[in-house]
């Protein structure tokens, strides 16, 4: 875990860097490739949930895993959404000169690392993992 932890932090170097349109493009090909491995997914998709028949998972959480193709479509969907939202890393939130005639900016940066524990469904993933990027952040799931 420490090695996967000193990795993600890591990685914030490069992610705190990107460009918005690097950042836009990816997402927009993440959304591409979702759609057009939309049969593979699903069908691994039919597998786990398989498996998670045979183990006796809960219906409730049966279908929250559920990926069909209107799941697959509509987190892809949301991927392409996410793209277009306004750059938020490097706007000026608020801004004053002070006594001293020096202009003091208050400017939206990258966190780095963002840790998040959430209830397993598949577009809570991408949605947050997009929006980690978006805003130039690491996202470790649980």
């Amino acid at each position: 875990m420490r090695e996967f932890l000193t990795k993600a932090k890591a990685s914030t170097q490069i992610v705190a860097t990107l460009d918005s349109k690097t950042k836009n493009q990816i997402l927009q090909e993440m959304a591409e490739a979702l759609l057009e491995h939309t049969d593979f997914i699903i069908e691994e998709n039919s597998k786990d949930m398989h498996l998670g028949r045979t183990n006796n998972l809960d219906d409730a959480l049966l279908d929250r895993l559920l990926l069909d193709e209107n799941r697959v479509a509509g987190i892809a969907k949301s991927l392409v959404e996410i793209s277009a939202l306004k750059e938020p890393v490097g706007r000026v939130l608020e801004g004053w000169i002070n006594d001293d005639n020096l202009r003091i900016e208050k400017v939206s940066v990258p966190i780095g690392v963002i840790g998040v524990i959430y209830e397993s469904r598949p577009n809570v993933t991408s949605d947050v993992g997009a929006l980690c990027f978006k805003s130039g952040n690491v996202a470790i799931l649980k």
